[in-house]
């Protein structure tokens, strides 16, 4: 497998309406409330698990909740905590899910494709890839940060997924938030949201598998 891709626009673009072909647009997403309960729906105990941009490794406390034992690594440029990997190029092993949560959106379009690419080979096949990424549609979520380089929509996100080989199996928006602002914004507020081409979720996430 190269561990080189190469962006060609049309075939970006093909892919782009490949999965809004199959998902639809931003509304025919469904809402999920948080990324680690998708998580433990999609893993199962002993698994081995790499996140990517890894932080304080809180990720892996909290599956303990949801697969007890379980083999966890993690990869951070920034060494505040200690990590397995500080840089792609030191990942070794084969792991069955690997994550990148707020990630890929502090990365070049030719960037995300290389690190795409990089992670396949450490994803067992039939393993799981789950991104999450700021909203769009929600332009706060992306515009707050300055150290956010690209924005990708849902599709321009799946379609470069499927571009580097993956085979995208679910997209979700994510949203949690008090009973209160959840009628608001998912009731009140929904026909307001449609006439103005904006989102109340907050994030997107994407699920992909390593194909056999």
């Amino acid at each position: 497998m190269s561990n080189q891709l190469t962006i060609n626009w049309q075939e970006l673009y093909y892919h782009r309406r490949l999965i809004a072909r199959e998902f639809g647009d931003i509304w025919d997403l469904p809402v999920r409330k948080r990324y680690h309960q998708i998580m433990g729906e999609l893993g199962a105990k002993n698994i081995s698990l790499l996140e990517i941009g890894a932080g304080d490794r809180a990720l892996a406390e909290r599956m303990r909740g949801y697969w007890n034992e379980f083999d966890y690594r993690s990869c951070d440029i920034d060494m505040t905590f200690d990590h397995d990997f500080t840089h792609f190029s030191m990942i070794v092993g084969h792991y069955d899910l690997i994550c990148a949560f707020e990630v890929i959106e502090h990365l070049t379009l030719q960037e995300a494709a290389e690190m795409l690419i990089k992670l396949r080979v450490h994803l067992k096949p039939g393993g799981l890839l789950i991104l999450t990424t700021p909203n769009t549609f929600y332009p706060p979520a992306y515009l707050r940060d300055a150290t956010h380089v690209t924005p990708f929509c849902f599709d321009e996100l799946a379609g470069l997924v499927n571009l580097a080989g993956y085979q995208v199996q679910f997209i979700y928006r994510l949203f949690h938030d008090s009973l209160l602002k959840k009628f608001v914004k998912r009731v009140l507020m929904y026909p307001l949201f449609r006439v103005l081409g904006i989102d109340y979720a907050k994030q997107i996430l994407v699920v992909a598998k390593n194909p056999l």
